[in-house]
């Protein structure tokens, strides 16, 4: 069980996963293979940074997003009633405030970097990746 955060930097950046970053790996490892493969192999540094950059503030707005819609369900669950939220670190309308302030810049970054048909997949992702807590609740 991890130790509770000591401060409020330290519970916003467990509420994002900071300290489990395998989820950021498993988001941009795919996403860097395809630039490689699309570019031959020498994709441009600009393309790189735009996703590495993407992965990590979209994984932690999902993170965000799915701990507010699973704020009641954490807390009674042990492997998750530590989690900011449920532990009472953290308030929802901060995660949701933290869920905007990553997935805005994220959101940016792909309109003002990727074309046009990047940015029809983007929309499909984000769709998925704000329904998910709630689709999960369906049998």
């Amino acid at each position: 069980m991890p130790a509770r955060p000591k401060s409020r930097l330290a519970a916003y950046a467990r509420l994002v996963r900071l300290d489990r970053p395998i989820g950021v790996w498993l988001l941009l490892w795919p996403a860097l293979w395809a630039l490689w493969l699309a570019a031959d192999g020498a994709p441009a540094a600009m393309l790189v940074a735009v996703f590495a950059l993407g992965a990590l503030l979209a994984r932690g707005g999902g993170c965000a997003i799915n701990d507010y819609a699973d704020r009641a369900l954490d807390a009674a669950v042990a492997r998750t009633r530590d989690r900011p939220l449920p532990a009472g670190d953290l308030t929802p309308r901060e995660a949701l405030w933290a869920a905007a302030a990553l997935l805005a810049p994220a959101a940016l970054l792909a309109l003002a970097a990727l074309p046009a048909e990047s940015l029809a997949l983007i929309a499909v992702a984000a769709a998925l990746l704000l329904s998910y807590p709630y689709a999960k609740r369906l049998h």
